[in-house]
């Protein structure tokens, strides 16, 4: 995708002692934030208000991260971001986090991504005033396909086969799941699929080999998958799965629904509770106090829906309690949902 007006990187590596640099080609000051990976958290700063011609380091020292996000404004001029949400302030600031923003006094911004590479230790990109295409990230929901070569980044239509056997490592596994992306979970890390109020976790080289699942990070997180393998353990709302294949299956009927969904919402009825959805995963806080997560599943229908639909299928990661709503209005800002069995309506407001 191309936006008028939007800012294209020019990147190169540079030594190792300059981190991450910015420098701006365009000819206006900008204001740069950026956003990155720390630990197990996402934390975003800002800002370095970066003249013509000029540079700035917010990075420093070694990078740790190949990827980074940034938010570049000018005056009078638009940013064209690349669907990676975080937390903002118009005055200098370090967050911790990257939802929640508006409950937690800050805003919600667009951010951009930049690849430094696999191995970079310090890189150098410079902002320019040209239209640009959409980029790849890890951890992050991704836009864009790539080619289909050995070891590159899969795409829809793709079968990729990671060399494991079925039946070595577990009982033999095969479902539609929905991707969740690729990150760290309580210190491991991994790729994460939702289906059927169950999340499914495949850790690199646990045993899915490391190269095999660093072709899915550059997918959209949404991306319909068919996965084939080995269910190696599970708990009470979570797996565990060695992976053999993956076919991927690209956009599917209720595609639109999902991407709808994305983001922070407020209850129509109580400003206190809000939830926010990334993926096929709603978080919901009552007061900015976590209540519960729920994994998510659109289907045509369902038992209490008398063959009215599409519907919002809701499993409690905690309780394990599923509720059938029947979406009623996604659009305009609005998500109005009615309980199925119950006919109460339930309305929520787009906040980012």
């Amino acid at each position: 995708m191309y936006a008028a007006g939007a800012v294209a990187l020019a990147m190169w590596p540079v030594s190792a002692e300059a981190g991450l640099e910015i420098c701006n080609g365009t000819g206006e000051t900008r204001s740069v934030s950026i956003g990155y990976r720390q630990g197990g958290d996402w934390v975003s700063e800002g800002w370095w208000t970066i003249a013509p011609g000029a540079c700035a380091e917010p990075v420093g020292g070694a990078l740790t991260n190949r990827y980074y996000y940034y938010r570049a404004t000018a005056a009078g001029q638009d940013f064209a971001g690349e669907g990676y949400s975080f937390c903002t302030l118009g005055d200098a600031y370090t967050i911790v986090g990257d939802s929640q923003c508006e409950a937690r006094g800050y805003e919600t911004a667009d951010f951009a991504v930049i690849d430094t590479g696999e191995t970079a230790t310090s890189f150098s990109f410079r902002i320019e005033a040209q239209p640009v295409k959409e980029s790849v990230a890890k951890g992050k929901a991704a836009q864009g396909a790539v080619a289909d070569e050995a070891g590159a980044p899969a795409a829809a239509g793709h079968v990729l086969q990671s060399g494991l056997g079925r039946g070595v490592h577990g009982e033999p596994f095969t479902d539609r799941l929905i991707f969740q992306g690729c990150d760290f979970y309580d210190g491991f890390e991994a790729c994460s699929f939702i289906a059927n109020g169950w999340k499914y976790f495949a850790g690199y080289d646990d045993p899915t080999p490391r190269a095999f699942l660093a072709r899915l990070e550059a997918l959209p997180i949404n991306t319909p998958m068919q996965v084939t393998g080995d269910l190696t353990s599970h708990g009470d709302s979570t797996a565990q799965l060695a992976v053999s294949e993956i076919e991927v299956l690209g956009a599917d009927a209720y595609s639109g629904q999902r991407a709808a969904m994305q983001g922070n919402w407020v209850s129509a009825d109580d400003p206190n509770e809000t939830i926010y959805i990334q993926g096929a995963e709603m978080h919901s806080y009552y007061k900015a106090g976590y209540l519960d997560t729920m994994y998510l599943d659109v289907r045509a229908d369902c038992p209490d829906s008398a063959g009215a639909g599409p519907v919002l299928i809701q499993t409690s990661a905690q309780h394990r309690e599923t509720h059938c709503y029947l979406i009623d209005n996604l659009a305009g800002g609005w998500m109005d949902l009615i309980l199925m069995g119950h006919e109460a309506r339930i309305s929520y407001r787009k906040t980012d």
